[in-house]
């Protein structure tokens, strides 16, 4: 891909940029990236109604069931209105729909939502959908174009990008789930994707919009070293003993760092799930509930076992969340 879209680049610098990406990719324990195949018509929309059709199967429920839709992918085909009535639409839901926008935590605050709201008795089944399809909106080809090997600081993260959907049902239940965060808005240009005009909505940054409008940029050093900084002395605030836990989920972007970050605070070999990375790349907010699926489906997780979600995301922000599966 970098090939294709790199016209009347220097051999020299070809050979090293792609020296560089080989390198990061075995860096951060990526393999496999799935992306739609355009050519042959795959749609982002199809593969989203398929997820919802088959969740509602598997609880055996009917589109009526489903009280609330929240939509909460970065990957998206409108700014307004809410994405999550084009897709209530799609499988004959008429339910309440909104959007949650908060980058890779989106799915997380989404839960939250979720789960506040059947706790409450105002809602009994609420729906959360994503789909994570990014490739050619905010990155191909633009950010595959070589231009000089200084780009691969703040635009290496999109190689490392898979595409996949989501849907997850919630349901009201008597159990307590406990969700906590620190944000660090001050590293809010770290990670960005700008849109037309974003120059008057906010303070000028040199770090904003280095590939272009709609693109991604992501200084994936930085925002991994301030994960290692805060992610894991938040879960130990608020859990205390690391190991009680018996499975945490993290937010795929790597499949090493938080392998590493866990091991270094004391986590047991094991505890951490790192397997959505290597065989998928960055599901971006698809990334942990992509992560819970094959867990189960390989017997890693089971009913009744103590989940922890641990994500850390562009703003930045990081989470922990804790609930009985």
């Amino acid at each position: 891909m970098l090939d294709e879209c790199s016209n009347g680049v220097d051999s020299q610098v070809m050979r090293k940029y792609k020296r560089l990406v080989r390198g990061l990719l075995k860096q951060t324990g990526s393999v496999t990236r799935y992306i739609r195949d355009l050519q042959r018509g795959e749609r982002a929309s199809d593969l989203v109604k398929a997820v919802m059709l088959e969740a509602l199967q598997k609880e055996d429920m009917e589109s009526g069931d489903v009280d609330l839709l929240i939509y909460c992918g970065v990957g998206k085909g409108f700014l307004e209105p809410a994405n999550a009535y084009f897709y209530a639409r799609a499988v004959g839901m008429t339910c309440s729909c909104f959007d949650v926008a908060d980058a890779c935590m989106s799915w997380m605050r989404a839960l939250e939502i979720a789960y506040r709201f059947t706790r409450s008795g105002s809602h009994r089944n609420v729906m959360i959908v994503n789909g994570e399809f990014n490739y050619k909106e905010h990155g191909y080809p633009d950010n595959f174009a070589v231009k000089n090997i200084e780009q691969i600081e703040y635009t290496f993260p999109t190689y490392t990008i898979g595409e996949a959907a989501t849907a997850t049902i919630v349901s009201a239940s008597d159990d307590e789930w406990r969700f906590d965060y620190h944000s660090v808005p001050e590293l809010c240009d770290l990670c960005n994707i700008p849109l037309l005009g974003y120059e008057d909505f906010v303070e000028p940054s040199t770090n904003i919009a280095r590939n272009g409008l709609n693109n991604f940029v992501a200084y994936g050093h930085e925002l991994f070293a301030k994960a290692e900084q805060y992610l894991m002395p938040l879960a130990k605030k608020t859990l205390g003993d690391l190991n009680k836990p018996d499975i945490y989920f993290p937010h795929a972007a790597s499949s090493i760092a938080y392998l590493r970050a866990g091991y270094a605070a004391g986590v047991k070999k094991g505890k951490v799930y790192s397997e959505v990375f290597p065989r998928f790349g960055n599901l971006v907010s698809a990334s942990i509930p992509a992560a819970i699926v094959l867990a189960e489906a390989e017997g890693r997780l089971k009913r009744g076992d103590r989940v922890v979600l641990v994500p850390a995301s562009a703003g930045m922000v990081f989470g922990v969340g804790q609930f009985t599966y």
